[in-house]
């Protein structure tokens, strides 16, 4: 939830944005048009003024139009920038969730995130060494499929604790875990 709420509120100030230079029809209007306080509109075809053509516009104005296009331009950058300065910064977990699936090392690399990674042995120490931890002290937990293969378990419990990493700060669950 909290990494959609910049990316909805960014994209609504993009679509009011183009909204203004594509004429989706949302957002505020220009000015232009009728000028009737009642807002009503003539429907009288002699009452529009024609549009003027390519050949009839003076230098002047054509370069009036072109300073149109640039400020447009410009401020579809700016806005575009403004966009491009919020960005998502993953959160990370407070321990190290390993899950032996196999030969496999698969960790859960984002809080709150069910997607895991497979990592290497000395990747997961060198993660453990970032994360916090719980407020009990356990820094990796460990847990493992049906599939999961005993001598994997087994290196790296073995590596955790050449790491030096204590007993109670490895939550090793012996109940075995269907893949997410």
């Amino acid at each position: 939830m909290r990494k959609r709420v910049p990316v909805v509120i960014g994209g609504g100030i993009a679509l009011l944005i183009a909204s203004q230079y594509l004429d989706f029809g949302l957002g505020f209007t220009d000015g232009e048009g009728n000028n009737d306080p009642q807002g009503q509109v003539s429907m009288d075809p002699g009452s529009s003024s024609p549009i003027p053509s390519l050949d009839s516009l003076t230098p002047s104005d054509e370069t009036t139009a072109g300073d149109d296009v640039d400020d447009s331009d410009d401020a579809m950058r700016e806005a575009a920038s403004e966009l491009e300065l919020t960005p998502v910064i993953p959160v990370m977990p407070s321990v190290v969730d390993v899950l032996i699936d196999g030969n496999q090392y698969l960790v859960q690399t984002e809080a709150e995130q069910p997607s895991r990674k497979a990592m290497s042995i000395e990747d997961i120490i060198a993660f453990a060494g970032t994360v916090e931890g719980e407020p009990s002290g356990i820094l990796v937990r460990v847990a493992r499929t049906p599939n999961a293969v005993a001598a994997a378990d087994a290196a790296l419990m073995k590596r955790l604790r050449e790491a030096g990493l204590d007993d109670d700060q490895i939550d090793a669950r012996r109940q075995l875990v269907e893949l997410p």
